[in-house]
């Protein structure tokens, strides 16, 4: 299957391709080839997208998360508060039961409670995991949020120790739109005429575009029909969001990130939240030489010697390195690999905390399957194998969370181990540590303040 290095380009350059690697047909726009990376940087493989910090963090447990009214001040009554679209996560399940039992007659597909289309068997989807909350439980927290999106400042909410929990205990789906947008501050962004592509010109990327299209989300209802309201909308998001970023223009993961985003609110919110999401959350993730997903790859290394030393020795030597699998899980934002319910979670507790818990999340993973790593993997190809196709049995939603937040695990760590990335070591010695930095202060209260001053 073709791969991309990146398809980020300047206007006017074309994709021909570079060369062959690995067996894989690897495409350059010119501006990487103008860049000066050093020779590992230039075949990072982004193939595997086309497969079917602890500054005062509490270790308490994530069960006990539920604040009390009286603790949020928030009153009940704010029915005019209530979204008047609800979004499409919940339209489908407000329909699901009448759409399953003519599935069958109908020839359609049956889906599970997230959308995806459900596997021959019928057994259920491997990516959903029941919460096991009742309905007054999840009613109640649908108030709670509704309040403090509708009465709270942004900056406030983030300093709320208890509402960090809240935010860790998951975020109803039926209200996640409203949230994610409302923690990111993806409204400081919103602009006029964004989305008409009409009299623009079009560009050597959107023919990439078109390729990643149908297979972003193949398994799921909402973009599993060639050029149906789904894929539409995706492509209208990435095209525009190229035009309106020509210095990234667009870089395979984007589509998962964009796609995700567009199963829970409309076109217009979900560009204004990628945009926001690409800026202040993922700076340097997207960029032609992948300059911080590199870094982040050395962090990740420190990380595991320093918690998992058995284990980091183990992939040393058998020379795999964390490039090699935190390509697909942070460019994608872990939807390629984790359970559905836990891809949710794990983007609930990024607005809220940022790029912090793509770390703890990381480790979690790692520390789950370590015994498995140990046993049953003595082989480079056997470890990137599990590593790139963990079963959810490993990930179970619960565990991993309660695995994640109980890792030690400073900004200040992070940032270290960041800097000295860019300084020693091999495949990032001169990158720039800065927009590493910046994404680790996204998540802190202080980072909502001047938004607008630091739009471009």
């Amino acid at each position: 299957m073709e791969s991309l290095v990146t398809s980020s380009t300047t206007s006017g350059t074309s994709h021909a391709p570079d060369r062959h690697i690995n067996g894989q047909l690897m495409y350059r726009s010119s501006y990487v080839k103008s860049s000066n990376l050093s020779n590992q940087a230039k075949m990072l493989d982004t193939s595997v997208f086309n497969d079917s910090y602890s500054d005062g963090d509490s270790d308490d447990n994530s069960n006990s998360l539920r604040n009390s009214d009286q603790d949020l001040q928030i009153s009940s009554g704010i029915s005019s508060g209530l979204p008047v679209r609800p979004p499409r996560s919940q339209l489908r399940t407000s329909i699901r039961t009448s759409v399953d039992d003519d599935a069958a007659a109908d020839g359609a597909h049956a889906v599970d409670e997230f959308g995806f289309i459900l596997g021959d068997g019928g057994h259920g989807s491997a990516r959903s995991q029941s919460q096991g909350k009742s309905m007054k439980q999840y009613r109640e927290l649908e108030v709670k949020w509704l309040s403090i999106v509708s009465k709270m400042g942004v900056g406030s909410v983030k300093k709320d120790a208890k509402l960090k929990k809240l935010v860790r205990a998951g975020i109803p789906s039926s209200v996640r739109s409203r949230v994610w947008q409302f923690l990111a501050g993806a409204s400081e962004y919103r602009q006029d005429g964004a989305l008409n592509l009409h009299g623009k010109a079009r560009l050597p990327v959107y023919d990439v575009i078109d390729k990643d299209i149908p297979r972003c989300y193949p398994d799921h209802s909402l973009f599993c029909e060639p050029d149906g309201q789904g894929q539409r909308d995706l492509r209208i998001l990435l095209q525009a969001y190229s035009h309106y970023n020509p210095e990234l223009e667009y870089c395979q993961g984007m589509g998962r990130l964009a796609g995700c985003m567009l199963m829970h609110m409309p076109l217009d919110d979900a560009f204004w939240l990628f945009v926001c999401t690409i800026d202040r959350y993922l700076s340097g993730y997207f960029t032609p030489d992948l300059a911080q997903l590199r870094i982040d790859a050395f962090v990740i290394e420190q990380l595991l010697k320093d918690h998992e030393p058995k284990l980091a020795r183990h992939l040393e030597q058998n020379q795999v390195t964390p490039i090699m699998y935190i390509t697909q899980w942070l460019l994608t934002a872990f939807t390629l690999t984790l359970p559905w319910n836990a891809v949710l979670r794990v983007w609930d507790v990024f607005y809220f905390e940022g790029v912090k818990v793509f770390y703890r999340i990381s480790l979690a993973i790692m520390q789950l399957c370590k015994d498995h790593l140990l046993r049953d993997c003595p082989s480079q190809s056997e470890i990137l194998e599990f590593l790139l196709h963990i079963p959810h049995s490993f990930l179970e939603v619960d565990v991993l969370f309660d695995t994640a937040f109980h890792i030690k695990m400073s900004k200040a760590d992070i940032g270290k181990y960041a800097k000295k990335a860019t300084v020693h070591a091999s495949d990032t010695i001169g990158l720039d540590a800065a927009q590493g930095l910046k994404n680790l202060r996204a998540g802190s209260s202080s980072s909502v303040v001047g938004f607008k001053q630091n739009l471009k």
